[in-house]
């Protein structure tokens, strides 16, 4: 009985395995994961009903050896008791076989039972599990829908390509700024030359108008012999 259990678990958890590992809807694969856990508790009980059956058969067989024997001690005594020895005697001997048989019988039951206990056991074990699948396969989803979500989220913000137009921009905006600072370089470095030019040339004609001014005045002095 065990083999029976083994063999379906294995290829269960094979095939359960292989979606796992892929997880690509965790929804679907919780939903399929407790029909085959059904399917497989429905495999496993009709696999079982050998060994329950048999539990029967031999306790009805022990249940009937016991009868016939008291049976048969009860027709003892009963001949015993009207004087007659003899068929006495021939009932406790038919009583002793099916005690000796029921003997036997009884170990026959006695491992039956064990067996059957056993499957009822893992078919509790089994109702139980899945009991519990079904209240936790609400919680497993909402952790899974979370874990997906999050996981996307998290790609979204480490995701370096597809950046063209926003890199564009940035190059845009840093060219404008170099561009406007030639520009801003180029005018501050033309209007200081102007205003260099525009000083000397005011010093120049400053300074000759001054040294005609003194001409003049030497020239008016001897006129007016001073």
């Amino acid at each position: 009985m065990a083999g029976i259990f083994d063999r379906i678990g294995t290829i269960v958890k094979a095939n359960i395995n292989e979606l796992i590992d892929k997880f690509e809807d965790p929804e679907k694969l919780i939903d399929q994961t407790i029909i085959d856990a059904v399917q497989e508790y429905g495999t496993m009980k009709k696999a079982s009903l050998d060994v329950l059956a048999n539990e029967t058969l031999t306790k009805k067989q022990l249940d009937e050896l016991k009868k016939e024997a008291e049976t048969w001690h009860s027709i003892a005594v009963k001949a015993l008791t009207a004087g007659n020895e003899a068929d006495a005697k021939k009932a406790l001997e038919k009583e002793n076989d099916c005690q000796t048989r029921a003997a036997s019988q009884e170990s026959a039951y006695l491992a039956a039972k064990q067996a059957a206990d056993t499957v009822r056991g893992k078919l509790r074990q089994m109702e139980d599990e899945i009991n519990d699948m079904k209240q936790k396969a609400a919680q497993i989803k909402a952790k899974a829908v979370t874990a997906k979500v999050t996981k996307k989220a998290t790609e979204l913000s480490s995701r370096e390509t597809d950046r063209g137009a926003f890199d564009a921009f940035a190059r845009m905006e840093e060219k404008a700024d170099r561009e406007l600072a030639r520009a801003q370089a180029a005018e501050a470095l033309s209007t200081s030359q102007s205003d260099a030019e525009e000083e000397d040339l005011m010093k120049k004609y400053a300074s000759s108008s001054s040294s005609d001014t003194d001409l003049a005045l030497e020239k008016l002095k001897a006129e007016l012999g001073l």
